[in-house]
């Protein structure tokens, strides 16, 4: 059953304030961004009577004060694409841009479009969640380290910057440890993390990242949750103009282990090799045939995880 919400709160979320924009008072406000204010802020939104949602873009990370603060008070919340959102405020020709004009426009959004709620997570996701981006965080700067390392010319600088890779290293380590023991604590985890883990070139680090980062997956289609992820080709196509068919937007940190899990199952896998080497033989260039591999794998992933069926040599994947 549909739920049917008589208000939309609007937020643009920055790292030090929000800015709160009501579509039934049509009032807007602005508070710290600190789990004091907000909480304070919901004691006072709980009050009213009508059935709200609360809209705002995912940030990075700057939206996870509020989104955690709403899903203790059992308040509705939703995280929007950013680009979807900007795209909506042109479509409307809202094109003046600050953070009250903002709030405002992405209540309105919340009201027209009615994004997906975001689900509440269980306490070990919600951990698991913060150790998987603690290990990209420490990745990256490692990546930072070892160009740096490649540059420096100077014995001694050379000697602290390698000090600085072995810590990130170990540090990385031992988040893979707390990473592998918090999934085996968890019985719906390792359910589902045996299931990606039973495909070819679907390793650790990806299985960790969609546990945390998707856990729509197995509750979408196949077009659905090509589109989250920002794998799905969009048409652009007018009149008897055939436009380029391109990907976007989606999420990042998936799209990025997706990548390289494809291109080792172009590698091990029977199925996707397969299949990229068709494509390349057609004329598909590598970074067209790979994207496809990476829809594919995530195809097949999806239907795996809603069937509950590991993966099978001897089962044909989903069509890319």
């Amino acid at each position: 059953m549909t739920t049917v919400y008589k208000r939309f709160i609007g937020v643009d979320v920055a790292s030090r304030k929000l800015d709160l924009f009501d579509s039934v008072a049509k009032v807007h406000q602005t508070i710290d961004n600190t789990p004091e204010a907000i909480n304070a802020w919901i004691k006072l939104l709980r009050r009213k009577r009508a059935k709200t949602i609360v809209v705002m873009e995912a940030t990075g990370g700057y939206e996870s004060n509020l989104v955690d603060a709403l899903h203790e008070a059992d308040t509705d919340c939703c995280v929007c694409n950013p680009a979807q959102v900007r795209s909506f405020a042109k479509g409307i020709g809202l094109i003046e841009k600050n953070d009250p004009i903002d709030a405002r426009m992405i209540a309105r959004f919340g009201e027209v479009v009615t994004p997906k709620l975001r689900e509440k997570p269980s306490p070990e996701e919600r951990k698991l969640k913060a150790l998987v981006h603690r290990r990209d965080q420490i990745l990256s700067q490692q990546s930072a380290e070892r160009n740096r390392l490649a540059q420096a010319r100077d014995e001694e600088v050379r000697e602290v910057i390698q000090e600085a890779l072995d810590f990130y290293k170990r540090q990385i380590a031992g988040i893979e440890k707390k990473i592998a023991a918090l999934i085996d604590a968890s019985q719906p985890l390792s359910e589902r993390a045996a299931l990606l883990a039973s495909c070819p070139g679907v390793g650790t680090a990806t299985v960790a990242m969609f546990l945390a980062e998707l856990p729509e997956l197995g509750s979408l289609n196949r077009g659905q949750i090509a589109k989250l992820v920002g794998v799905a080709p969009i048409v652009r196509d007018s009149g008897q103009k055939e436009g380029k068919r391109s990907t976007f937007a989606g999420r990042s940190l998936v799209r990025k282990v997706l990548y390289m899990a494809a291109l080792v199952a172009t590698r091990h896998n029977s199925i996707m090799k397969a299949f990229y080497q068709r494509l390349l033989a057609k004329g598909k260039p590598p970074k067209v045939a790979i994207v496809a591999v990476m829809r594919k794998l995530l195809v097949t992933l999806n239907v795996m995880v809603r069937e509950g069926t590991p993966w099978r040599e001897s089962t044909l994947a989903p069509a890319g």
